[in-house]
């Protein structure tokens, strides 16, 4: 009895599933595992790399040797620049007069903002580590002395800060020693003053009236010139991105040296963010 068309059909096409299957299965998954190849995996969440410290890229220019007054070139980086002004601006505050012993905080002679860096951030940290190495025990007497709290100044249209010293007229009592009963003071030894961010078309030189130096020769491979002579004397250092500035504030014997006396020109527009470092030197019977 011949098969019925229907009949015929269902095994023509059961014989070629079962010859075509296995073929068709591989195809499917060599086609499969090229795809995976190239698509990205998006069930892995991202995983940030770890900050590392790296070793110190910067270079050093002499211009004064008494006072002592040394330019660094790069010595942040442009990330740790970042970092350190995300860090900083949501605890921007007026910025403190500091002098005889007590904070001011509306004269007009600071307008800028500033904040307090905390020391145990790890950018923070590597850059005072930087710093500290920078300074020797020429300026810092290991187990005595230390880095101090560092602070973020922001400077904004017009905003400046008038000639002064960093060092104290009076040293001072560390709140935390006065707790503990502690009997020594403390003064700025030094400034290292780093610029963190310059987008001002003009001004915002840090001015230095009592310093004065022979007029720097144009810099090589068209660099910029670390200061130039200002109309009113001393020397004036316009701000560059990642560059700092160093000087001691205290005589041998521990008094403030009015020669560093410095000022923060305004800026004419944009934003000027910096750091200051400021090591602290220890005096007293418990010093």
């Amino acid at each position: 009895m011949p098969l019925p068309s229907n009949a015929i059909a269902f095994v023509v096409a059961a014989a070629s599933a079962a010859y075509f299957y296995p073929l068709a299965l591989d195809l499917l998954r060599s086609h499969l595992q090229s795809l995976t190849t190239y698509l990205p995996s998006f069930h892995q969440p991202f995983q940030p790399q770890p900050y590392t410290c790296p070793n110190h890229t910067y270079t050093t220019q002499l211009i004064s040797l008494d006072p002592l007054l040394i330019y660094i070139s790069s010595f942040i980086t442009p990330a740790e620049a970042a970092s350190l002004i995300s860090l900083g601006t949501p605890l921007l505050t007026a910025s403190p007069i500091t002098g005889s012993g007590s904070d001011v905080s509306d004269s007009n002679a600071r307008t800028s903002s500033s904040a307090p860096l905390p020391v145990d951030d790890e950018v923070v940290s590597c850059v005072l580590a930087r710093a500290e190495a920078f300074l020797g025990p020429a300026v810092l007497k290991t187990g005595r002395d230390d880095m101090g709290s560092p602070q973020m100044v922001r400077y904004t249209a017009g905003q400046r800060f008038d000639v002064h010293a960093d060092w104290f007229s009076r040293p001072r009592l560390d709140p935390r020693d006065a707790e503990r009963g502690k009997r020594r003071l403390y003064n700025r030894a030094a400034t290292i003053f780093v610029v963190l961010e310059n987008n001002s078309t003009s001004g915002g030189e840090t001015w230095f009236p009592r310093v004065n130096v022979p007029e720097p020769s144009s810099g090589g491979d068209h660099q910029p010139q670390a200061y130039r002579p200002d109309p009113q004397g001393g020397l004036a250092f316009p701000p560059q991105a990642g560059n700092a500035l160093f000087w001691p504030n205290l005589h041998p014997n521990g008094t403030g040296d009015a020669r560093v006396v410095h000022a923060g020109l305004p800026i004419a527009d944009g934003v000027k963010h910096g750091m200051n470092i400021w090591p602290r030197a220890f005096f007293g019977p418990d010093a």
